[in-house]
């Protein structure tokens, strides 16, 4: 029983230092995009569960030539539009952290940077 806690507080301090990593490492920038109900370019919907879109959103990026782009969280934060058009928005914010040198492309596609 020892070990099996010993095993979990190791991955836990190690996932926890690797997050701290990511939120102080001055070579990455942070981004968003917002989703919408059925008009994101990785042709997903927000019917899709979470690991489906953030490979959809990942495998996007690297398409695009984005190097190096990972989603970080997925929060419901944004406004949400009171109509069911595809172009409408959910309310569902996906995050994103990318290196600095991928800003203008990450612009480019439509993502905000968060200030």
């Amino acid at each position: 029983m020892k070990r099996y806690f010993s095993i979990i507080t190791i991955l836990l301090a190690l996932n926890f230092l690797q997050s701290c990593e990511n939120e102080n490492n001055p070579n990455l920038l942070e981004v968003y995009w917002d989703q919408t109900g059925c008009a994101d370019p990785w042709a997903t919907n927000s019917s899709q569960n979470e690991n489906d879109l953030i490979n959809a959103i990942e495998e996007y990026l690297a398409t695009e030539g984005v190097i190096g782009a990972k989603v970080i969280s997925i929060k419901n934060e944004a406004s949400q539009a009171n109509c069911l058009a595809c172009f409408c928005t959910t309310g569902i914010r996906f995050f994103v952290a990318a290196p600095k040198d991928q800003l203008d492309k990450l612009l480019e596609l439509g993502f905000q940077r968060k200030s």
